[in-house]
């Protein structure tokens, strides 16, 4: 059915989209499963795909997958964080949670995720894992910013944290993404994002029983911060540190 525009909406469901392929035709249907969940739930949820610079193949096999479930916003930032900058303007939904168009959910990603965003508004919730396929094969457990054990510092050495959060939207608008400039060496853009939040009092937090299935995949943003800053592709990079390629 198509999404009528004047009902209230709990989360928005913002796809990113780039050069993904027939991939995003399986991160649809993971998206799906999880608002399909999030929905017996009572939540309402709608779907917004940012075809940022998309070529044609994945613009059809979303458009295919969603059709009129889903509003399209077309970019040309030609950038990960500009793409998610893109999908919160567009979103109706008093939260925001991101996918890349080559990942995967745990089909209760939005219900908990929504869940624990109500009891704690003040914060962004993550997985509490990332299993990591394709160029990088890896486990990526997410900590949380509140225990003792979470130095913040270690943020100017590494990443603890990736970019497929559910927040309340306002957070984002608050804080919006930085795009990556590799002139001058610059990125991961989720890596800044996560220090400019925290310093700003925003907590990050794992939502227990909850997994991202990541895709690393050359010629990706990632991958091309990765080769500018020297560090390893496709060697993987273990626990708390670097985060993987999207």
């Amino acid at each position: 059915m198509p999404q009528t525009t004047d009902a209230p909406v709990d989360i928005t469901v913002v796809i990113t989209a780039h050069g993904e392929g027939i991939i995003a035709g399986q991160s649809a249907k993971s998206a799906e499963a999880a608002i399909a969940e999030a929905e017996r739930g009572g939540l309402r949820c709608e779907i917004v795909v940012v075809l940022d610079r998309a070529d044609e193949l994945t613009s059809s096999v979303l458009r295919e997958a969603l059709g009129d479930r889903a509003r399209y916003a077309i970019s040309d930032a030609g950038d990960p964080g500009g793409a998610r900058n893109r999908g919160v303007a567009e979103a109706r939904g008093t939260t925001v949670a991101f996918l890349d168009a080559d990942d995967l959910w745990s089909s209760n990603w939005l219900k908990a995720g929504f869940a624990q965003i109500t009891a704690r508004p003040d914060t962004i919730a993550h997985s509490a894992c990332n299993l990591v396929f394709g160029g990088k094969r890896m486990l990526w457990w997410h900590t949380d910013s509140e225990i003792a054990l979470c130095d913040g510092a270690y943020l100017a050495w590494g990443n603890f944290w990736d970019a497929l959060t559910i927040a309340r939207t306002e957070i984002y608008r608050r804080f919006p993404f930085r795009a990556n400039d590799l002139r001058l060496g610059f990125g991961h853009e989720d890596w800044h994002w996560n220090v400019m939040t925290l310093r700003n009092g925003v907590a990050h937090k794992p939502v227990p029983g909850t997994m991202h299935f990541k895709r690393a995949r050359r010629g990706s943003q990632m991958e091309a911060v990765e080769r500018v800053s020297g560090l390893p592709w496709p060697d993987a990079i273990i626990g708390l540190g670097r985060s993987p390629a999207s």
